[in-house]
């Protein structure tokens, strides 16, 4: 996990370390196909290089690699038995080629335009029925040719992504996850701090929630990519699932914490409620932070608090809150309570999701 620290560094100067470790690979992979196909001499040999830079240049994960190579060769082999069939049966028949093309391009343009993996495979399908029935020359064995550099260029992707600097989506998954829970802390902690200024801690809470909301949307492709790339994590792709599920509650929650103190209208209800509370603040914030730690780390959380003596805590403020005869105040001095309530909830399950997550960890295994 050393990796992360170098990340953060460069995250501060707007450099990501991912992708530059990824350009580098890249680049001496681009190389590589060049040399082989300089070697070989191989006539349109420059789709080996063309091909490397296609399926690596914007899968930083080996996972997301593994997945756009399979569906690229699948759409290289559909390509290239098309036109040998074409060209088996009807020669170089231009009105053939014609009209092979036209339906060719109806049909993988529908499948290239589709929303999944199998995007890439229409892609690649339809540019090698157009590529080597419009070239200069065409026959079969230029057809077979091409649809073999086209598996030299995806097998040396494979390979780079693979073993050379391998960057896995699982890495990254953890790293978001770990910096999403420390977030939640940081906003956990500003949203029971009310400043004398509330435009001020209404612009801190927005820049900490839109880093927390952007963290999470980047983690469901992470554990897509993740699980093509390994099998181990693969078998707890529900465990992770909930995780991230748990993360969007445990935001909502803090959020909604938020507004219910903003609508409390006396500043010394606030101030009592918060203080009738306190040691659960530390408890929270506490526990976003080991949990961040010990989910980053593969290692395994401790237990922070007492749940049933937390909410026993929680029963007894309730009890004691004073009457009020305004309904909305009533409200929102009850919301802030069940919210907190709620949270240490979820900070217990995100505990056990952590434990099963962590336990038995072979996150390497491919």
């Amino acid at each position: 996990m050393e990796s992360k620290k170098y990340f953060s560094l460069l995250e501060d100067l707007n450099i990501n370390y991912y992708r530059v470790i990824h350009g580098l690979k890249t680049a001496v992979a681009c190389l590589v196909g060049l040399a082989i196909e300089k070697y070989y001499d191989w006539p349109s040999g420059q789709w080996v290089p063309i091909t490397i830079m296609v399926v690596m240049s914007a899968q930083i994960h080996f996972g997301g690699a593994l997945r756009k190579a399979y569906m690229r060769f699948l759409g290289t082999v559909s390509g290239v038995t098309i036109v040998v069939t074409v060209l088996w049966f009807f020669g170089g028949n231009l009105e053939v080629v014609f009209y092979t093309v036209f339906l060719a391009s109806i049909i993988f343009a529908y499948i290239a335009s589709s929303h999944g993996d199998i995007s890439y495979a229409g892609t690649l399908g339809g540019v090698t029925i157009i590529l080597i029935l419009a070239g200069q020359q065409t026959g079969i064995e230029i057809a077979i040719q091409r649809g073999f550099y086209i598996v030299i260029g995806i097998i040396i992707a494979l390979l780079f992504s693979r073993f050379i600097f391998p960057i896995h989506a699982r890495d990254r998954l953890r790293y978001h996850v770990s910096r999403t829970l420390l977030n939640l802390s940081k906003l956990y902690s500003e949203s029971i701090n009310l400043q004398d200024l509330p435009e001020q801690t209404e612009e801190i809470d927005t820049e900490l929630s839109s880093i927390v909301i952007a963290d999470i949307a980047a983690q469901p492709r992470l554990i897509y990519e993740a699980i093509a790339g390994s099998r181990e994590f693969a078998s707890k792709k529900g465990i992770f699932s909930a995780i991230l599920s748990s993360e969007h509650t445990l935001s909502r929650l803090i959020n909604l914490l938020y507004l219910s103190l903003r609508e409390t209208e006396s500043p010394e209800v606030v101030k009592a409620q918060l203080a009738a509370v306190e040691s659960l603040h530390a408890i929270v914030a506490g526990s976003l932070t080991h949990l961040a730690k010990c989910f980053e780390d593969i290692a395994q959380p401790q237990m922070m608090f007492n749940l049933g003596e937390a909410l026993a805590k929680i029963s007894q403020v309730v009890e004691k809150l004073p009457k009020s005869s305004n309904a909305q105040q009533v409200i929102a001095e009850h919301s802030f309570l069940f919210f907190i309530e709620q949270i240490l909830k979820e900070l217990e399950n995100m505990r056990k999701l952590i434990i099963e997550a962590n336990s038995k960890n072979h996150d390497n295994v491919v």
